[in-house]
């Protein structure tokens, strides 16, 4: 990595301005309470900008439907799903970083209502799984027909903001939404399967979990329409969230030294503000923010309307969401 800082050398930096000798090892109070006006400063300066150096590339593989399931109600429990496979199941047909629905097509009342499922408990020998569901289902089904279905994605914690998505080298509809907007008033019709034409991104959720185990904590959601029925690759770039700094040895990696010199700074003048109370430090802090101001203009940053991402009018796609243009980005519900 071009440039990569220890949590420890930050500290003995933001010891440095407060006039302190360096330390071996972040053990005490406020070299600890220093690492936090790191992370604070960090937090505020590469995610108040879209920094070039900040824009990063992934892919991620889509799982496909999984069909030639049976689903049946359990008699005690409204909203439990049992559901088999005579070709068998694996743990990641039942939980992981993306949500479950499980769709009932032989339902007379639920043939086209995916069911979100919270978790699903360990599988039976090897062919079935019980899930729990967010919502009850009223009507008794006993061995018919279904689907799981993966639609819904987290996206890693790193993840800050989605910008462009790509499909086998073709641009593809990505829509930023509201974070409250649920994934049946997304796409309220018919399902459809097929290769990806819209990816929508916005608000916290948390994937399909083991139940003997607990949820993982709440990540950017990512919905796929229409439904994968293939293991597509999708391409994306999005801006980096960097992880927080908790140990002496962990690295800030990729942030060029004069913007490093600016959040050293920033946490040196609130280390100032809180111990020594000296308040003419918040100068140095304004003044960091002034400059941090000027290099984002000089090296031409990212602001929110400067590139539009992917096909925004959602031309060619099936499904297209009304909404108004802001910034770029396609808003349904307002931010």
């Amino acid at each position: 990595m071009a440039f990569s800082y220890t949590a420890l050398q930050l500290v003995n930096r933001v010891r440095r301005l407060r006039r302190l000798d360096d330390v071996a090892s972040i053990a005490k109070t406020e070299d600890l309470a220093a690492l936090d006006a790191i992370n604070t400063a960090i937090e505020e300066v590469l995610s108040s900008e879209r920094w070039e150096f900040d824009l990063r590339r992934d892919q991620m593989t889509l799982r496909p439907k999984l069909g030639d399931l049976t689903v049946s109600t359990n008699a005690g429990n409204a909203n439990i799903l049992i559901v088999s496979r005579t070709d068998g199941l694996v743990d990641a047909d039942t939980f992981g970083d993306y949500v479950v629905r499980i769709l009932p097509s032989g339902s007379s009342d639920y043939a086209n209502t995916s069911f979100r499922t919270l978790s699903s408990n360990a599988i039976l020998v090897g062919t079935v799984a019980t899930f729990t569901c967010s919502a009850e289902i009223e009507e008794t089904l006993v061995d018919v027909a279904g689907s799981c279905l993966y639609s819904e994605y987290i996206l890693p914690d790193t993840v800050r903001d989605v910008v462009r998505v790509s499909y086998q080298e073709t641009p593809i509809t990505l829509e930023q939404i509201d974070p409250v907007i649920e994934f049946d008033e997304l796409y309220p019709r018919s399902i459809e399967y097929g290769p990806p034409e819209t990816i929508s991104v916005g608000g916290l959720d948390v994937g399909t979990y083991l139940s003997t185990g607990s949820a993982d904590p709440a990540g950017l959601r990512m919905v796929v329409w229409p439904v994968p029925d293939q293991a597509y690759v999708i391409y994306y770039a999005y801006y980096y969230r960097h992880p927080e700094l908790t140990t002496a040895t962990d690295t800030l990696d990729g942030v060029p030294q004069n913007v490093v010199a600016k959040i050293v700074e920033t946490a040196a003048a609130q280390m100032k503000v809180f111990y020594e109370k000296d308040y003419n430090a918040l100068n140095l802090k304004t003044d960091a923010r002034r400059s941090l101001a000027d290099m984002h203009r000089r090296s031409k940053g990212q602001s929110a309307d400067r590139k539009v991402a992917g096909n925004w009018e959602g031309t060619g796609a099936r499904h297209k969401q009304s909404g108004s243009l802001l910034g770029g980005r396609l808003v349904n519900g307002g931010f």
